[in-house]
């Protein structure tokens, strides 16, 4: 395995130096353009959670190694990529962001993007077997496949055996959010607002990375104490509903739009609102989305 793509990082490398020459060779805010949106390695063959890693680019913030948790800052100094290591909640403590992980970037094409640790902190990271890591690794850019017509989307998040934030909103085309936190969120309790118009066309896009007509209803892992999450999604067509338990069976595209769905909240101002409890319109939350089960 090292041997196979030692020899791709070289391959790539020597291209990014033959095709480029120092005067024409992309800069800076052009590797951060080309860097914008989700990427995955595609040569393994068990289950994804497992083996593959994911990297997601949204302006200034990231995800890396894989969509779970928050987005962190990133930055560029040339053609070095620098991630600052995520934070996390656990026991109404702050964990981690003290780490800067460092990234060469060897090759950046429209479709291919890869990766080589600089650092031992780094190379910890990309973690294959005991005591093995990869020296590199190369991974594919996600694109839209699909048009789906969204005019709807509805999120459920549960607890879990920690500090996972617990959950429900309804968001239409426009960017009118409904939102209800009740556990782990920044905003507790029922709270609406406006989502930009940026970030409905980047779910979207997610969305249309999606095979809606392939989904499973319900993708589960085999432990427990994990959350679940349960997605909505009506487009003028159809209403298609799908949900995962852990994080370990359901197709990458779903799980980087489960992400960006459950840091909708802080990203985005939200104003307390007690009056919205009858606007929401899928059938599930006006019981109590406490009880939402996927079908």
């Amino acid at each position: 395995m090292k041997i196979k793509y030692s020899f791709v990082l070289i391959f790539c490398s020597i291209l990014w130096v033959q095709c480029y020459s120092p005067s024409d060779r992309p800069s800076t805010l052009e590797i951060e353009k080309r860097l914008q949106g989700n990427w995955t390695t595609t040569y393994f063959e068990k289950d994804w959670i497992e083996t593959a890693f994911v990297f997601s680019f949204r302006d200034s913030i990231c995800s890396y190694l894989s969509p779970k948790g928050n987005y962190t800052s990133y930055w560029l100094v040339n053609d070095t990529l620098y991630i600052k290591e995520r934070t996390y909640l656990f026991n109404n403590k702050i964990y981690g962001g003290e780490m800067i992980y460092k990234f060469l970037i060897d090759s950046l094409t429209p479709d291919i993007l890869v990766l080589t640790p600089c650092s031992d902190p780094t190379k910890k990271l990309l973690r294959h077997k005991e005591d093995e890591y990869f020296e590199s690794i190369r991974l594919q850019k996600i694109k839209p496949l699909y048009d789906w017509e969204v005019q709807r989307i509805g999120f459920y998040s549960s607890t879990c055996f920690g500090s996972c934030p617990a959950m429900y909103f309804e968001i239409d085309s426009s960017g009118t959010i409904f939102f209800d936190g009740k556990h782990a969120t920044q905003k507790i309790g029922l709270h609406s607002g406006l989502v930009s118009h940026k970030e409905i066309e980047s779910i979207k896009k997610n969305i249309n990375s999606i095979a809606l007509d392939s989904l499973k209803k319900q993708y589960s892992a085999a432990w427990t104490d994990d959350q679940n999450c349960i997605v909505t999604i009506q487009t003028k067509d159809k209403t298609y509903k799908s949900s995962a338990y852990g994080f370990n069976k359901e197709p990458i595209a779903l799980r980087i739009l489960f992400q960006q769905l459950q840091q909708l909240h802080q990203e985005n101002t939200l104003e307390p609102d007690t009056t919205i409890h009858n606007q929401f319109v899928f059938e599930a939350a006006k019981y109590g989305h406490h009880h939402m089960k996927a079908e």
